[in-house]
């Protein structure tokens, strides 16, 4: 794997972002802050015995939840610190941690896995194209690429910007500055990422909208909804190599 050329913003900031997981990580699937992991890992399926990638890694939170389902799990993120500091933590089983920009080619990883999941990267990714085809060559046929990430219509209504919701490729601010991680997002649209996927070669299988589980809770009750809060703020998106 070629050393990238692009580098991430989470690095200078790596030992705060590992804080910050780990306390989300402390209560397990059940602890969810977001309500995102359960409908990720449902899409995925049994990963048991089969090569998983986790595109993204991070600091392996992720990664270490697949290897404890029986995967045999590679994962790889664009920040050295963050790749570091996932090396360091125990887990169920051996995870392959690589850096590496999953935005451009890497024929070492190709034809490789039966599944790739991605836990809230796709934001992140200045170029989601080059994203998209990686992923897709990495998968063997048959195999799927399980995506979890901020829903592109909630960002912009919720901070009051709808009217820019066709204005894309611009970088915002995310909610990770009152954990100091003052990094920013992309915003693009729906149609955009599934038409980088389903151009890479990938089939659509599933769109699922997430709600935070504070807002779950106020529907279920009948509550009125706060201004802002209207709209699923996570998705996942599933797709399947034919």
């Amino acid at each position: 794997m070629t050393a990238p050329t692009r580098t991430s913003a989470y690095d200078q900031y790596a030992d705060e972002y590992a804080a910050y997981v780990a306390t989300r990580e402390q209560d397990a699937l059940e602890g969810d802050p977001f309500g995102i992991l359960t409908p990720l890992l449902a899409q995925l399926g049994d990963v048991t015995g089969q090569d998983v990638l986790d595109a993204g890694c991070g600091e392996g939170y992720l990664s270490r939840i697949l290897a404890a389902r029986g995967a045999r799990v590679t994962g790889v993120d664009l920040s050295p610190r963050l790749v570091m500091l996932a090396g360091q933590k125990a887990s169920a089983g051996p995870i392959d941690y690589r850096v590496g920009d999953l935005s451009v080619p890497h024929p070492d990883l190709e034809g490789r896995f039966d599944a790739v999941a991605s836990f809230f990267v796709l934001n992140d990714v200045e170029d989601h194209r080059g994203f998209a085809e990686t992923l897709a060559r990495s998968l063997k046929p048959g195999g799927r690429a399980v995506l979890g990430f901020n829903n592109p219509y909630d960002y912009v209504m919720r901070k009051g910007h709808g009217s820019a919701y066709f204005e894309t490729g611009g970088a915002h601010p995310c909610g990770l500055s009152s954990v100091g991680v003052p990094v920013f997002f992309y915003h693009r649209t729906l149609p955009q990422y599934l038409d980088a996927f389903l151009d890479a070669g990938l089939r659509l299988t599933k769109i699922v909208d997430v709600d935070h589980p504070a807002m779950t809770t106020r529907r279920a009750s009948g509550e009125e909804i706060p201004l802002g809060e209207q709209l699923p703020r996570f998705m996942v998106l599933a797709f399947a190599k034919p």
